[in-house]
Formats: C-alpha cells, structure tokens, sequence
C-alpha cells in the first residue's frame, strides 16, 4: 500500500497538548462538581449496584431490561458498579471520573476531527463542546455519565473506520465496530450514528471507491442488525419511556416543529438572539457546502444528511407536548456535538472574516444559554444535596419532610435507595435511620423538629419557621390521599420492586371501574399509581379504615392503610379492558420498604407479576 493512504497523524506533542488543554477547561468551567454529593437517580443506581452483579446487567435479559429502564443501556449501571468497586460510597471521586469521562468525549471529538482538519482547527469544536448548556447540565449528574461514554465510543467508532478504509486493514474496521457496539451500550441516541459510517465523506487521500467504505463497515452494520434483534426481544419492540407523539405522518409536522423549538431554545436560547445564532448556523452549513469543491458537494451533502438523522431520529420519540427539556438537557448532547462540528468546516476564502463575526455571535449566544441552564439547574441541585445529606447524616431528634418533585415519592425513593446501599456495601458500620414525616405534626414544638426544603434560601428549615399557609401546603404535598392514573406503553416496565398491600376487589359499573384494597402506608398520605390502560381517566380514591390491617401488622398508625378508588372511562368497553389489565403500586412507608415502590397483588390474579424488578443475582 503506498505511503501516500498514511492517514495524517497529529504529532503526539500536539495530541498531548490538547489533551492537557481539554483536561484544563473541564475542571475551570465543571471543577464545581467535585464538591457535589449524591443527586437525581443515584440513590437508585447504588441500590441496583448491591442487587446486581455486571455479568448479569450485560447477559441476563431481564436484568438488562430492568436497569436500563426501557432504553437500552446498561453502561448506566455499570459505571457505578465500576465506581463502586474503585471507590466506595465518596461521591467526589465518582465526579472526578465523570469530569474525567467529559475530558476523554471531547478529545475523541478532537481525534476524530484530526482525520480532516489541523490540530487547531479540530480543537475549536471540541471546546466549543464543553461550553455549551448541555455540558454544564450533565457534569453535575453523575446518572449521565453512560451519554458521556457514548459519544466518546461513537467518535472512536468513526476514527476506527476512516482508518481501516484508508489503510485497507481489517483489524481496525473490526475495532470501529467493537466501539460502536460499546457506544449502542451506553445509550440509543447512538444507534443511527451507522448513518455517519456510510455517508460522512471520507479525508482526502481515502481509497475513491464506495465498495471499499461498504466492505469496511460491513463489521458496524452486523453490529446494528443484531443490536435491532436484541432491542426487540429485550423490549418486545422499540418503544420508550412514554408513548411518542409521534404516532403516524399526520403528526409529523407538529413534532418536528417542537424537536427546532427545543434544539434552538435548549441550545441557543429564546427569543431574538437564539433565532440569529440559529439562522447563522443555517448560513453556515450553506456556506461549508459552497467551500466544497462542485464534484464533492453532494457527497457533503450526503454527510450532512446523515448528520441530521443523527440528531433529529432520537428526538423524535421525546418530543411531546408538556416535555421539560430543561430537566433533561442531556438529550441535546448530540445535536450540541453537532453544531460544534458544523462550525468548524470552511468557509470561502473571501467570507472569512464573517466566519469568525457569526462564530462569536454563535459562542455567545450558546454562552449565554449555558447560563441560563445552570440558573435553572443549580436549586434543583442543591435540593437533592440538602434531601441526600439528610438521610445518609440524619440529624438527632429531627425528621425530614420530603419535597415533591419529579414525581409523587421520588426524592424519598432515591435517597433511601442511597441509605439501603451503604446499610449493604458498609454492615459493618452502624448507620441510623432518618426519620421520615407520615403524620401531622401534634403540636408546635413538634413542628420546629420538622425540616423542609425552602428555595428561597436553598436549604432545610424548620416548618415551623414558615407561615401558616406554607406550612400547610408543604404537609399537604406529602399527607394527601392521592391516586395517579399513568398511561405507559406495553409490555409494562419494572415498575415495582416488591408486593405489598393488596387490591382486594375489581367492580366495573357502566363507565366506572371500581377498585377497593390497602396500601402498606403509614397515616393519611399515600400516592397511589394506577396503570395498564391506554386511556387517561379520572381517579377519585378516599381512605377506608382498615382494623384488620392495623392488627395483622401490629401497627395502629396503619389503622387508616384502606383505600377505594374510582377510575371514570369514556366508554364501558375501556372500563371493562381496563379492569383485566390495570396494575397498581405505590411508594413503601414501612422500616425497610421506604426505598421501594410496592405492587398491590391482585385478589386472585397474576396479571401484574411482570412489572417486579427482577430477582438479585448479587448474593450478599
């Protein structure tokens, strides 16, 4: 093979320089992570750590399904698991080496870029990469680290491949698919990047013809083909957290409208200065295809192309009316990785000058977004620094009223699921339980041992600090009697980590579907799920005293634990499917239950026993 196929190679001076570089910029603008503690799904995650071993969250289908929670990815898991294993239960250091996975994405990035372009020239997309908002939103999240890994795999995927089509050597195509299949681990966001492995136009010098390119990927394309088949057999289809929106072309239009609104406000912010840096990156993709020469043009807008199915196909499936995209920033990874890439490319010689003018109103205008973002995430950051140090350091003779937030008893859920895993990872050591809020404070003095979280000083303080009518509504959140009707996609998730309570009774009458049973909850404040059905109805539900529940547990303050329920259809037909189908749980109260949320057996049925998380396969 000539010497003239060589693939440039940056000097290792230059490859280490922008390493040292990118390391730099990661702890100057994300080095406040490493003071953060437990967030989001971690109490989860660490609690699925002690029930799972890694074997099992790769091989074992249903252990796979259960961790991944209906997405494909069990690199989320595992990642603690290696963590874990490396450094006990210190939060900093599982953030040291999120920073550190965040530095390793860009300089993939970079690598992958140096196949085209000189070292500086590369290294432009890969800063502009850690200053966008999705960056500054997911270093502070450790439960993000597998959209992190991905895209590092996915760039080395694509490294790997131009290499072995420019070389002509197999091992390194076979290389490009063991990163891709890693990549297509870690999140399905990365699946269509096979798109990038057929259509991204190749660096000059690469062999002219598209047998040799195909012959090359043939590897990846056995890799998409099997991950196809194991997504459907895993899931029993392709579905997703929620239904989409998008259910046929009739809808297309309207989704596609919101996946601009959230690519143009999530990354370059509303109003006017979003529109214009949106609209340069329109004249910027334009003028890149008009620096090409005229017979490589198509083939660039070919890759182009490819570029937008891989950052459009996977919104298409979370854009939904009501979506919090700022909660989840993390999904405009990869759109975000894109844009970076696109304002890298050429421009003519003689519009240089408003190449660097439209990149810096770009910067700015992402900049700007950047800080919006972390406006919005920085008091939902503190809460759950404030609710996790509370439970995993209760404080002597006070009690925790949890916030509500995300979702009925989540906040509750993941920080217990933190105290259970180091109750399992460390047995040796004594951990107290932290007292949790069931019933209404009796009088004031109790009130002032109660915390609750305040935003306005971003802390825990006493409920009995507050005014009357806060401190009303704060126990309100947590001890009213409600019930949630939930549509989720079938097959139904793991929705439910064990049984408790019981339906003891299923009553349809004309429209209604009548349900009565107990929930093993402590006083008036139970959250009760009701799902299985496609259609959304009304739910009523009222507390039933329940003598018999009170006595068979030993526990008085279980006396109100009964419960009936009303579910109104908009047909007797939909009352009656659903009375076959419906699945209920709800958040455990009880000592050791309160991480958990608890399946109510159906009286003579099994028809929900699929929603039970799977049994452990680590042995304690």
């Amino acid at each position: 093979m000539s010497t003239s196929l060589t693939p440039p190679r940056p000097a290792w001076r230059t490859g280490l320089l922008a390493a040292a570089l990118l390391c730099a910029l990661v702890l100057v603008l994300h080095g406040s992570a490493l003071q953060a503690g437990w967030r989001w799904d971690d109490g989860t995650h660490l609690f699925n750590v002690t029930q799972y071993t890694p074997w099992s969250v790769f091989l074992d289908p249903e252990v796979t399904r259960a961790v991944s929670g209906n997405q494909l990815a069990p690199w989320n898991l595992f990642i603690y698991q290696l963590n874990t294993s490396l450094f006990g239960l210190r939060p900093q250091l599982f953030y040291l080496h999120h920073l550190l996975s965040l530095a390793a994405a860009a300089l993939a990035l970079y690598l992958l870029l140096r196949q085209w372009l000189s070292p500086w020239r590369a290294l432009l997309p890969a800063t502009l990469l850690l200053l966008g908002a999705p960056a500054f939103h997911m270093a502070q999240q450790l439960m993000v680290g597998h959209y992190i890994d991905g895209l590092t795999f996915a760039c080395l995927a694509l490294w790997a491949y131009v290499r072995a089509v420019r070389l002509g050597q197999w091992r390194w195509a076979l290389l490009a698919a063991v990163f891709y299949l890693l990549s297509t681990l870690c999140k399905e966001v990365y699946v269509p990047w096979i798109a990038l492995t057929l259509f991204v136009p190749l660096p000059g010098g690469s062999p002219p013809e598209w047998l040799a390119r195909w012959r090359y990927a043939l590897p990846s394309v056995a890799v998409a083909l099997g991950y196809a088949v194991v997504r459907i057999q895993v899931f029993e289809g392709a579905g997703g957290y929620h239904s989409s929106a998008l259910t046929g072309w009739h809808d297309l239009p309207g989704v596609l409208t919101t996946v601009a609104r959230m690519l143009t406000e999530g990354l370059l912010g509303a109003g006017a200065p979003g529109l214009v840096a949106t609209a340069l990156c329109l004249v910027c993709a334009v003028a890149s295809l008009a620096a090409q020469p005229a017979q490589l043009r198509m083939r660039a807008a070919l890759g182009m192309a490819a570029a937008a199915t891989v950052v459009v196909f996977p919104l298409l499936f979370v854009a939904r009316p009501g979506f919090e995209w700022m909660l989840h920033a993390r999904i405009l990874w990869v759109p975000w990785m894109s844009l970076c890439v696109l304002w890298c490319l050429p421009w003519p010689r003689r519009l240089a000058r408003w190449h660097v003018a439209a990149l810096l109103v770009f910067s700015a205008a992402a900049a700007h977004q950047a800080w919006v973002q972390r406006q919005h995430d920085r008091p939902i950051e503190a809460m759950f620094d404030a609710h996790y140090g509370f439970v995993l350091q209760p404080p002597a003779g006070q009690a925790l009223l949890p916030a509500e937030f995300n979702s009925p008893g989540y906040l509750t859920a993941v920080t217990m699921g933190a105290h259970v895993a180091r109750q399992r990872l460390a047995p040796a050591t004594a951990h107290p339980a932290p007292a949790l809020v069931r019933q209404e404070p009796a009088d004031a003095a109790e009130r002032t041992r109660i915390l609750v979280w305040q935003e306005r000083c971003r802390c825990l303080m006493p409920l009995g600090d507050l005014p009357p009518a806060q401190q009303q509504a704060a126990l309100q959140s947590q001890l009213d009697n409600q019930a949630f009707a939930i549509p989720l996609r079938r097959p139904l998730p793991y929705i439910a980590n064990e049984q408790g309570g019981a339906i003891d009774t299923i009553t349809v009458v004309g429209q209604q579907v009548h349900l009565t049973g107990w929930t093993p909850t402590i006083g008036p404040g139970r959250k009760l799920f009701i799902t299985g059905f496609d259609e959304v109805p009304l739910v009523e539900i009222a507390s039933v005293q329940r003598p018999d529940v009170a006595s068979q547990m030993q526990r008085p303050d279980m006396l109100g634990a009964g419960f009936e329920a009303t579910l109104s259809f908009s047909s007797a037909q939909a009352a009656q499917t659903a009375s076959t189908e419906l699945c209920a749980v709800a958040p455990g109260h009880l000592p050791g239950q309160q991480h958990q949320f608890l399946l109510l057996p159906i009286a003579g049925s099994k028809q929900c026993q699929g929603v039970l998380m799977p049994a452990a396969t680590r042995h304690r």
